[in-house]
């Protein structure tokens, strides 16, 4: 009975870890000339950096809307993250957004 609890816990815990953490990237970083310290500065984009260097093997699903503006914001922000340290390879393009707000979700691929 205890060892049942206990791999409950180790699977609780572990599911914790594999969950999403979401972050909208605002209208307003669209409105500026953009730049590394731009990006980084903004308060959503800074906590979704914060939450990746946290994860033991991190990924980025980047979801933008199929749209040819939402394509090429997804694109840029891509190009953002890649100067900012985030590893190409870890990062995914997802046109599945219903709206042209972009959304990152940072999992751990463990």
């Amino acid at each position: 009975m205890k060892l049942k609890i206990v791999c409950g816990i180790i699977l609780a815990l572990g599911s914790m870890n594999a969950a999403a953490q979401i972050f909208e990237v605002p209208a307003e970083l669209w409105l500026a000339p953009r730049s590394g310290q731009a990006v980084r500065d903004n308060a959503q984009l800074s906590k979704a950096f914060a939450a990746y260097f946290q994860l033991a093997q991190p990924r980025v699903r980047l979801h933008h809307h199929k749209r040819d503006e939402s394509s090429a914001q997804a694109e840029e922000l891509r190009g953002w993250l890649i100067a900012l340290g985030i590893e190409a390879s870890r990062i995914e393009l997802v046109e599945d957004s219903p709206t042209d707000q972009l959304t990152l979700d940072i999992t751990d691929n463990r």
